[in-house]
């Protein structure tokens, strides 16, 4: 998929409300699937913003927002992720949060979305 085929946003806030409100519905939970659609993904500015809540083979489920843009660290990219979740949750500094970076050079930001399944 091209980038210019992504919705453009004004703003890393409105692109977080759109996304996010997308991302938390149930119906659109999948097996970790990075899949970068129109659906789960848009662009501010130059900078490509994806989100989506990933299913685990052990049903455990992760909220992901990823970024990717020309020249992007991982720190600007921890600033946009702060703006992305304003529209949506309380942004914690101190909550655990895995980055990674992967080969076409997305940086994706992950944690924990719902509590750890119960055992009996």
């Amino acid at each position: 998929m091209l980038r210019s085929e992504f919705p453009s946003m004004k703003n890393f806030e409105e692109a977080g409300s759109r996304l996010l409100e997308r991302a938390v519905d149930p119906t659109r939970w999948g097996l970790m699937v990075r899949r970068v659609t129109v659906d789960n993904c848009c662009r501010v500015g130059r900078v490509q913003v994806c989100a989506t809540v990933d299913i685990m083979p052990t049903l455990d489920t992760y909220l992901r927002v990823s970024f990717k843009g020309p020249g992007l660290s991982p720190m600007d990219a921890a600033e946009y992720l702060e703006k992305v979740l304003s529209a949506r949750f309380p942004f914690v500094p101190n909550a655990e949060w895995f980055v990674e970076i992967d080969a076409r050079k997305w940086i994706h930001f992950s944690r924990r979305y719902t509590r750890p399944r119960l055992e009996a």
